[in-house]
């Protein structure tokens, strides 16, 4: 079943459908309202409306960053704790051995 989710970007309304089993979509798009209003904060007041494409692309770019930060750390904390898995099943083995 599907979900209507409306954000509001630096004035304009968008409305996105979602399905209902995917991930939190209104977490999603509060994140982005927040992400886009932490970037918007940092321009001056009358670039809100000539560079709303800016604004928007700057904070695709800081939400892309870190998804890609998060990704790297969770590549290495996999491995990290595969590795720690590995080294214990051989500490056991051995021990029982």
């Amino acid at each position: 079943m599907q979900q209507l989710i409306t954000i509001e970007l630096l004035g304009e309304t968008f409305q996105f459908k979602v399905q209902e089993d995917d991930l939190n979509p209104k977490e999603v798009a509060d994140y982005l309202t927040a992400e886009v209003a932490a970037v918007s904060r940092q321009f001056p007041e009358h670039a809100l409306k000539t560079n709303k494409l800016a604004i928007v692309v700057a904070a695709a770019l800081n939400m892309t960053k870190k998804y890609f930060e998060l990704k790297t750390y969770h590549v290495d904390f996999v491995g990290d704790v595969s590795h720690r898995a590995r080294r214990l099943d051989d500490m056991l083995t051995h021990r029982s051995g």
